[in-house]
């Protein structure tokens, strides 16, 4: 099994929970505490028999937690905006973030006040706010709903659970994701 190889935890409601390891999530279906929702395409292999790992898992009882702030973080910052400058909409590969009050001016290191920005949108607009730069944001920051922003390893697998997101935060209908578990 890859060590890099994670598996999303979903709750019985299919609100994202965690980001598991792989060994973690098949410990969980062979204890029936979970089942599986998506299969990836990688398999693993003992000496008896081989087994393909999941993607998606879903706890199989409710599981309360209390809310808790997503942890702010560069890596956060560019998940929650897709990698994509939030000034020209362009899809940057090395991305920067960009202070919507610059920080010489008072601004704060906020979900609120940082956004991912190309390195020429971000040139443009120094020391300025957006307003003073002549630039619009496409989209206004917002703090994350989910914790495990922070814990999703790579962009590859945010998109890849992506509608498991935004299932639950009302932009699909959830029957869509009802009809996997059959």
């Amino acid at each position: 099994m890859e060590p890099e190889h994670r598996v999303l935890l979903l709750n019985a409601t299919y609100e994202p929970l965690a980001v598991l390891s792989g060994r973690r999530a098949l410990k969980l279906l062979f204890h029936n505490k979970a089942h599986v929702v998506e299969q990836s395409n990688k398999v693993m292999s003992t000496v008896k028999v081989r087994l393909k790992l999941p993607s998606v898992i879903q706890a199989e009882y409710f599981i309360r937690r209390p809310y808790k702030k997503p942890k702010f973080s560069k890596k956060a910052v560019f998940l929650r905006d897709n990698y994509s400058c939030q000034y020209c909409g362009k899809s940057v590969h090395k991305p920067t973030l960009d202070h919507i009050l610059p920080r010489c001016r008072g601004g704060v290191n906020s979900w609120t006040n940082v956004v991912t920005a190309c390195h020429a949108c971000n040139n443009k607009k120094g020391n300025k706010i957006p307003k003073e730069a002549g630039m619009k944001l496409l989209s206004s920051p917002e703090e994350p709903r989910f914790l495990i922003y922070t814990e999703i390893s790579t962009p590859g697998n945010y998109e890849k659970w992506r509608k498991y997101f935004d299932a639950y935060s009302g932009a699909q209908p959830q029957e869509e994701f009802a009809s996997a578990r059959a």
